[in-house]
């Protein structure tokens, strides 16, 4: 309780400093570069007797090569095996003797290991993932095994769903050159056909310190960090530069596709409008549409089904990638419609906010719901460094964070209005209709 208490009053405070002076910079680090390339960012927080230890590779599905799909989210699962000094099976029992967990993630652009630890156990946090960086076991037995765990995980989340694989159709549809076309799981054939070789390769060539950031987060003894960050990565091989692939998808308009899908009840659509980049200015702007047609019950399509019958349900997403995005409307409905009706539906709600944008309250409600919830990831160690490391890998700026919230709550309705006009066109879009294959 003692902890939530002062959780809130430091939220309180920290809201209360921002609108006094916008820029002055909630999360304070401290960053350097090792001689092997590898950017260190360290951001003291000694709220909590805890300490975040995040390492985060510029390597996602994007950086694979078309016939050999999957491996940056194999190595996700791989590299929890073990190493040269670790022995296989052992490193979460290490992490979890020390009174701590780890977890990853991949996406199209990038994979992030990250330990929470006890604050007194920095050290060991700081080992273990310069032993994943330096000499994991990649034999063809630990190679096996995972890609028998990621086959499992395939089949669980997007095979037991008749619409489980309808992102990576549309993904396909959008993407006809550029490496976002695959799912970041990948193929399973490509991962049977990949030798020990390839996946060593794979490795070698990307996870290395010079297209890494490592970045602390927590409870942590500065000078102390870094005597062991030294002591660990310092002896770790820089690697060949890394250069990112270059986006070379030519846009087509106005492009429909039809698909169909084995056990789907009602039919299915996914219109998809080009926008930006997630390092774009207004990607920032179409978060917040985002937010206005999904925060409540006040949402635009919230209660679709009973103002438009056999419309089942419209949604919204933003999929922005570091080299592309777009924005994403999926809408189920009873195949006595024509899609071109939800369509209509859709554009009426573009253009109300293309034309009005939103009322001053409705504006002033999801700022400050944006303010109150991001200010608590500043407390969120994982969460933090997860966006400290995105900054710098993508951004080339960690002090973005700082200027998170300024930014969000200076969204005027004139930029709601003209973002929409650009990006939300006829020309500007791609429709995919899936219908139940019977």
């Amino acid at each position: 309780m003692k902890r939530l208490i002062a959780i809130a009053i430091a939220i309180l405070n920290l809201t209360a400093i921002g609108a006094q002076n916008s820029s002055a910079p909630f999360a304070k680090t401290i960053e350097f570069d090792l001689k092997n390339g590898l950017h260190v960012i360290i951001c003291r927080d000694t709220t909590s007797p805890i300490v975040n230890v995040g390492v985060m590779y510029h390597v996602g599905s994007k950086n694979e090569r078309a016939d050999r799909t999957g491996f940056a989210h194999l190595f996700e699962h791989l590299l929890f095996n073990g190493t040269k000094n670790i022995p296989e099976g052992e490193m979460e029992n290490y992490m979890r003797e020390a009174g701590g967990y780890s977890n990853a993630n991949t996406s199209a652009d990038r994979t992030y290991y990250y330990t929470i630890l006890p604050s007194n156990q920095l050290r060991l946090g700081l080992w273990i993932e310069s032993e994943r960086m330096l000499h994991p076991i990649i034999s063809e037995k630990v190679i096996a095994r995972e890609k028998e765990v990621v086959k499992e995980e395939s089949r669980q989340r997007y095979d037991t769903n008749p619409l489980g694989r309808v992102p990576e159709k549309m993904q396909a549809f959008e993407y006809k050159e550029y490496s976002y076309r695959w799912p970041v799981v990948g193929s399973m054939e490509h991962l049977d056909a990949a030798s020990t070789g390839d996946f060593q390769e794979f490795f070698n060539k990307f996870y290395v310190p010079n297209n890494a950031a490592l970045v602390i987060t927590g409870d942590v003894d500065v000078v102390e960090a870094k005597k062991y960050i030294n002591a660990y990565f310092n002896r770790i091989p820089k690697g060949k530069p890394v250069i990112q692939p270059v986006f070379n998808e030519k846009f087509i308009s106005g492009e429909v596709k039809i698909d169909s899908i084995v056990g789907l009840k009602d039919m299915h659509m996914v219109v998809s409008y080009k926008t930006v980049p997630e390092t774009h200015k207004d990607a920032i702007t179409l978060g917040f549409i985002n937010s206005h047609l999904t925060f409540d019950a006040k949402a635009p399509f919230s209660s679709i089904d009973k103002t438009n019958p056999g419309v089942k349900k419209i949604s919204s997403t933003t999929e922005m990638y570091e080299k592309a995005g777009s924005f994403w409307f999926r809408s189920s409905f009873k195949d006595s419609l024509n899609y071109q009706k939800v369509v209509d539906i859709i554009d009426i709600v573009i253009n109300e906010l293309a034309n009005n944008g939103l009322d001053e309250r409705r504006l002033s409600q999801l700022k400050q719901s944006y303010e109150s919830g991001f200010t608590d990831m500043f407390f969120d160690m994982p969460f933090l460094a997860d966006v400290l490391a995105i900054s710098y890998l993508e951004w080339g700026d960690t002090q973005r964070v700082n200027r998170l919230i300024r930014d969000y709550v200076s969204i005027t309705n004139e930029d709601i209005k003209r973002v929409m006009r650009e990006y939300f066109t006829a020309e500007n879009r791609k429709i995919m209709v899936i219908y139940p294959k019977k």
